[in-house]
């Protein structure tokens, strides 16, 4: 399979009876076409919390140009029934993460795996242990994250475009992925993305999470300690304890916790754009659910396009603020109140987040610093491990987002 080029959007389908049936479906298709159909369908979505018996899907797709799928591509689809009902509007991701289940990745989808039931009650209970954790990165080379470490270690610091460049020559080309990549590189502590785009490794340090001690930061060859590798992560090391000259960090998650402030605070230092007249633009505002048009009369986030490419902005009082699309959506659920409930667990410390809610990357910092891994994607919610309730109920409250103790359903 050739690496994938283009751009990349999504269409929707109509599509009737249940969803499993028609992912099922989909799989089939993919399985007997996948030669011709790996390199421009990507994944799949299901619309969440469709009439019953009605529901939208959403191929993730990269052709060469925005919205137009090649005429035998378009051939192939068409032969399979839940997608036979395409709506004509190409979407973008923010266009339609508001709405959407988590993603499944066409190289599941092509060995036909078992799918449970896409629907919001699913997972209803993020703690069910035998919940289908959706495998989004899925294509994320094995191992990329841990060299990708090494290198922004010995280079120590650079700019955006040679971050990109290592990425691509790490077998991770497409953008979103590297961006993705770079995020989580982020969100563990060994690295920092300045304005700009320049970046630097972290000094090396251990972080004291739940009775372990996990190196963070720059890595060389002496850099010891038990290894645990993760699949879109740097390998997750672990010494005994700390040795002489270590730098250490003691509940890096719950200090980084105490010191964040209300989400209405942080907004206001976000990037404000200069002089907007919004009476001459063509505005959409999001509901927690979807962009529909509307006027600049409440703070929000806003859609506008210029030369056919949508921009997200938050309105804010009498100012613009521009920051990336999950900040600016985690914002507006706080600003319009319709941030869905936190559901934690006392008994392991797990906190689950909708996806749609994923707080602002500083906040989500927070919680991935409390256990030092990744959350899990388990279907619609992100599942983070080793959370003190002081530090849910912290974020909880500057967010103004219920949440819910009382552990699995």
């Amino acid at each position: 399979m050739t690496a994938r080029t283009g751009v990349r959007w999504y269409r929707a389908y109509r599509a009737y009876g249940k969803a499993p049936a028609a992912v099922e479906e989909i799989a089939r298709l993919v399985g007997r076409h996948r030669a011709q159909l790996a390199d421009v369908v990507v994944s799949l979505r299901v619309e969440r919390q469709a009439p019953r018996g009605e529901f939208l899907l959403f191929l993730t797709l990269e052709t060469e140009q925005w919205g137009v799928v090649p005429d035998e591509i378009e051939d192939l689809l068409t032969g399979c029934r839940a997608l036979t009902q395409p709506l004509p509007e190409a979407f973008s991701l923010p266009d339609i993460q508001g709405m959407v289940s988590g993603e499944v990745q066409v190289r599941a989808l092509g060995q036909c795996l078992a799918y449970r039931a896409v629907r919001r009650e699913a997972f209803e209970d993020p703690f069910e242990v035998d919940a289908r954790v959706l495998a989004v990165d899925a294509e994320l080379p094995a191992g990329a994250a841990e060299r990708l470490l090494w290198f922004l270690s010995a280079a120590g610091s650079g700019s955006w475009g040679a971050l990109r460049a290592a990425c691509a020559a790490l077998g991770v080309p497409d953008a979103t992925l590297a961006n993705r990549l770079t995020r989580h590189l982020r969100l563990l502590g060994h690295l920092e993305v300045h304005r700009g785009g320049r970046w630097t490794v972290t000094p090396p340090a251990l972080l004291e999470v739940g009775g372990a001690w996990v190196r963070s930061g720059a890595r060389d060859a002496a850099t010891p300690g038990h290894r645990a590798a993760h699949p879109a992560a740097p390998d997750r090391l672990t010494v005994p304890a700390p040795g002489k000259g270590d730098v250490t960090l003691r509940a890096p998650g719950e200090t980084l916790a105490r010191a964040l402030p209300d989400a209405r605070t942080y907004a206001a230092t976000l990037e404000e754009l200069g002089s907007v007249n919004a009476a001459l633009l063509d505005l959409r505002r999001f509901d927690g659910r979807a962009f529909t048009e509307a006027r600049a009369d409440r703070d929000g986030l806003y859609e506008w396009r210029v030369d056919g490419r949508a921009q997200y902005v938050l309105r804010l009082g009498s100012t613009w603020r521009r920051a990336e699309f999950t900040t600016l959506r985690a914002l507006a659920g706080h600003l319009g109140g319709w941030l869905d409930p936190w559901r934690y667990d006392p008994d392991t410390q797990a906190l689950a987040v909708r996806f749609e809610g994923r707080l602002p990357e500083v906040y989500e910092r927070a919680l991935v610093l409390c256990s030092a891994q990744l959350p899990e994607h388990r279907g619609g919610w992100l599942v983070y491990a080793g959370v003190p309730l002081s530090v849910a109920a912290r974020l909880a409250s500057l967010f103004d987002v219920a949440l819910d103790t009382r552990g699995p359903a």
